[in-house]
């Protein structure tokens, strides 16, 4: 109990209905907090005293484990910040909300947050921070951004509903729009995402994956095989500046195939074969991206034909197990890794198992690949600027581990069984993942009825057989 009145234990008969002050008594990491609610609000421009116990727990507990949580004493008596120390505006209040709270806990969405409050900074930094007590400054922006999907506002809206939150309870706002007769964030018109991946669509990404291993081919449409049949004419005395004209490319280029600087036979490429061992196992596992990266030779258990995944890298910090089946794909894709050590990394580097963070680039490439356009970039090292394409393509990598919940979901798996797989807290989540297929409703639709129907004969027969 958090607040609570230390008169019984000396004596006192009429606890907790006494006029003594209430406590706060909190651990926090090993560590205990105690102290008089009075003396905590007094310190924080309190003007009476604290004899309730709903407002101990409702407005200023709050506040108290907030500042234990942020790494303070509370305990000790504030000091007072001038005008010049708060933030004043609302880029201010952002830049200190990402010092103190998103690079000083172990976020695992760090990254998307740090893009939300960049977005944020540039709506509305230039707004005082008081701004963001009241619902305009932020009914404002949410009309900006009527043209995107309600789930990306919705999110920015949960980002400054928990910023105004966080500094409330570092006394930097006074208080919050989102509440039940203010700002709320409705849920309900979401588009819920059901793109089914179809066994020819699969087929296609994974032939695609050995385009990938094949050198950027600039602007000349070459493979191997066109790289050999110029190297074997040079070899037979052809001139460079007919092979050139012949296969329409530069003199320069041609001089460098012919000489193996560059499409060189001994420097074999590993992008497509890691690309194509990825999309087997997100089909397989129905793991997350990060969980997927980050499972080890050593996570393997082969004489329970398992993967591990690990509290400490699922995103709801629910350690699971995903069983493979004996000559399945999965598996001997995993006996492939084998050699590489128990402390490499099943889906990083094919060569040295270490570690790969991203592969947006090579995932966006081998999409416009296997839908027949060709990847452009401005300049070398950028992404692809197809980006109307992809759009058009309008599959996601998470897609992946939706087609595979599914799948399962139209073998027959239940539900509660997908939702172990899948790690999900709750089975309302599995249930939004289990896009089912058309196929698959006319099927179960069809023995419905024709359960029904065996039930009406076996009645008929019944009341045949009793008259």
């Amino acid at each position: 109990m958090a607040v609570r009145k230390p008169c019984r234990s000396r004596g006192c008969k009429r606890s907790p209905r006494c006029d003594h002050p209430w406590w706060f008594d909190v651990m926090h990491r090993g560590k205990r907090y105690r102290m008089s609610v009075n003396d905590f609000a007094y310190a924080r421009d309190a003007t009476r005293s604290i004899a309730s116990k709903q407002e101990a727990e409702k407005v200023w507990e709050p506040k108290f484990i907030a500042e234990i949580a942020s790494g303070k004493d509370p305990r000790i008596t504030p000091t007072r910040d001038d005008a010049e120390s708060r933030p004043a505006t609302v880029a201010q209040l952002l830049k200190l909300y990402r010092e103190r709270y998103v690079d000083a806990e172990p976020l695992k969405s760090r990254s998307s947050i740090i893009s939300q409050l960049s977005v944020l900074t540039n709506e509305l930094g230039q707004l005082p921070a008081a701004a963001l007590e009241r619902p305009d400054a932020i009914e404002e922006f949410t009309r900006r951004y009527t043209d995107r999907a309600v789930a990306t506002r919705n999110r920015y809206l949960a980002r400054l509903r928990h910023l105004c939150n966080w500094a409330i309870g570092r006394d930097l706002l006074a208080a919050t729009p989102f509440h039940r007769r203010g700002l709320k964030i409705v849920t309900k018109n979401e588009r819920k995402r059901d793109r089914r991946i179809s066994e020819a669509e699969e087929q296609r990404l994974l032939d695609a994956c050995k385009l990938l291993n094949e050198p950027p081919r600039t602007t000349a449409r070459l493979n191997w095989e066109v790289v050999q049949e110029i190297r074997s004419r040079a070899q037979a005395g052809v001139p460079q500046h007919e092979l050139a004209t012949t296969f329409n490319i530069s003199r320069a280029l041609c001089n460098e195939i012919v000489r193996c600087r560059i499409w060189d036979p001994d420097a074999k490429l590993t992008v497509g074969d890691e690309m194509r061992d990825r999309i087997i196992g997100a089909l397989d596992t129905g793991c997350r991206r990060g969980e997927m990266m980050k499972i080890q030779n050593k996570h393997v258990e082969w004489q329970r034909r398992w993967i591990r995944i690990l509290k400490e890298h699922s995103k709801t910090e629910v350690a699971r197990v995903i069983p493979f089946e004996p000559g399945s794909r999965l598996e001997k894709f995993l006996r492939r890794r084998v050699f590489l050590g128990p402390d490499a990394y099943v889906f990083g580097n094919a060569t040295t198992g270490e570690y790969v963070g991203s592969f947006r680039s090579a995932w966006e490439t081998l999409l416009l690949l296997a839908n027949d356009t060709e990847p452009t970039r401005h300049a070398r090292g950028q992404r692809v600027a197809d980006r109307v394409v992809l759009e058009r393509i309008d599959l996601h990598w998470h897609d992946l581990r939706h087609e595979a919940l599914s799948r399962l979901a139209d073998d027959g798996v239940p539900v509660h069984e997908l939702q172990l797989l899948a790690g999900h807290a709750s089975i309302t989540t599995t249930q939004r993942y289990m896009n089912a297929r058309a196929s698959s409703l006319a099927t179960s639709m069809r023995a419905a009825r024709e359960r029904r129907l065996a039930r009406l004969n076996r009645e008929d027969q019944h009341a045949t057989q009793a008259g």
